[in-house]
């Protein structure tokens, strides 16, 4: 099986895109950003190095239009000197010494004419870059120290849990003619389930209209960070229990408003909320929630008892973390760019995880901080998962920095079937598979339409 997980990820990279996707020529790397081309180089074959080799990353912008570029060299996520100015065109190299394991990366960011930097239809930055991973093998967790009673307290949450029977509404979401078309077989509800910690699951259950008992394999896909409704997961739907859950317990279907409102209200800053309380902390009852879904999901007459996939980015796919190690009937997680890990980066002088590096750095690295949010770092997760499991990583990815994922991915136990899919060029939105295991999930399942 760990064969086929490899041959899947690694095809799964030629999928991911942002704009254009990036073209490697050797030791060249071309970025399309539309008008603008980020081209990046290293001496390092694969964009690797080990402890101790001088690495070199040179970078420019070509345009038509008139232009610059900002250059900004990186250490594990924190920035080196200053950034770069150069005009379109021009290249500048960096030069420095790998002395610690994680990433040396150079972003390259579209400046206009008046140097203000370009930005996308979705507001974020335009930029470009490339990573060079460093004796990845040797990335150890900043905090190596799980609390003590880890174990102790996930199971008194797991208790208050099962105090709360598995009851959950669910009505029936009509589809639009085309999703009819494309997906005849399906019927789709919205769902909400009971759940201890504040909030109840709440998500779309897609699945086989007048499926048999015992009969079908499951998937319960997590989100990324953010306030928004659940997904229709119909291509997964077609074949399997696909249950789609938002990660608030909120409402689904509503309006854009209805979600903007949340997130400047009552949602407002929830990543951050209570982080320095393993008790109170968000994340804590989300992770109920993500044990619930599961509850929900094995509660169901449908599902066959034997295959149960968990998946999701970034947010979603530390939360797919948490889901395979506390639940032990999980039979696969792909985790994309997962967020929640390496939380103690700062002891490494490194980036962590998101969150915590939105957080001053005198908070988040202090012991008292960083013993708290233990509760809820991937690392400790990973350390409880036995099934396989699929991860991937940019190498130019600041929000859920590589030594962070890394971090995790080599904190799981010892002969656990594992994959990290690499992109040199890859960065948070989009150029790093969201869903590593897309192509592996797919076999399990039986679909073979590409088609979303």
């Amino acid at each position: 099986m760990l064969k086929r997980l490899l041959l899947i990820a690694a095809l799964a990279c030629s999928a991911a895109a942002w704009c254009a996707a990036p073209k490697k020529d050797g030791n060249v790397y071309t970025t399309g950003l539309g008008k603008y081309e980020v081209v990046a180089r290293t001496d390092r074959a694969d964009a690797r190095a080990k402890l101790g080799d001088e690495v070199k990353i040179a970078v420019r912008i070509d345009s038509e239009l008139p232009g610059f570029a900002s250059a900004q060299l990186f250490v594990n996520g924190v920035e080196r000197g200053e950034a770069r100015i150069l005009k379109f065109g021009e290249e500048t190299e960096f030069v420095t010494v790998a002395e610690t394991p994680g990433t040396v990366s150079v972003l390259c960011t579209v400046l206009d004419a008046k140097k203000k930097v370009v930005r996308n239809a979705h507001r974020h930055p335009l930029f470009g870059g490339l990573g060079v991973l460093i004796s990845p093998e040797k990335i150890a967790p900043a905090n190596p120290n799980c609390p003590a009673d880890f174990d102790e307290f996930w199971a008194k949450k797991r208790a208050e849990l099962d105090a709360v029977p598995v009851r959950a509404t669910r009505n029936e979401v009509e589809l639009t003619p085309a999703q009819k078309e494309k997906h005849p077989s399906v019927v789709c509800y919205d769902v909400q389930v009971d759940c201890a910690g504040g909030a109840p699951v709440s998500g779309y259950l897609c699945m086989p209209r007048g499926a048999e008992p015992k009969s079908l394999p499951a998937i319960v896909v997590y989100h990324g960070s953010g306030v928004k409704s659940a997904q229709k997961q119909l291509r997964y739907g077609s074949r399997a229990i696909a249950f789609d859950v938002n990660a608030h317990g909120i409402d689904n279907g509503k309006s854009k408003e209805f979600y903007g409102d949340l997130s400047k209200g009552a949602l407002k800053g929830y990543s951050l909320r209570d982080f320095g309380d393993h008790e109170k902390c968000y994340f804590t009852g989300m992770y109920m929630r993500v044990m619930r879904a599961l509850d929900y999901v094995k509660s169901l007459p449908e599902w066959n008892g034997k295959v149960l996939i968990v998946t999701g980015p970034s947010q979603g796919g530390g939360q797919s973390l948490a889901a395979a190690a506390l639940d032990p009937q999980v039979t696969l997680c792909s985790a994309g760019v997962p967020a929640l890990c390496d939380l103690g980066g700062t002891l490494a002088n490194r980036r962590p995880g998101w969150p915590v590096y939105l957080l001053p750095p005198e908070k988040r690295g202090a012991p008292a901080f960083i013993g708290e949010a233990a509760y809820v770092d991937g690392v400790f997760f990973a350390r409880r998962i036995k099934c396989p499991i699929l991860l991937s990583t940019g190498l130019i990815d600041n929000v859920c920095h590589t030594a962070a994922v890394y971090s995790a991915y080599n904190s799981l136990p010892d002969g656990t079937k594992k994959h990290m899919l690499v992109v040199p060029t890859g960065h948070h939105w989009g150029s790093t598979p969201y869903n590593p295991g897309a192509g592996e999930i797919d076999r399990i399942l039986g679909i073979s339409d590409p088609g979303k």
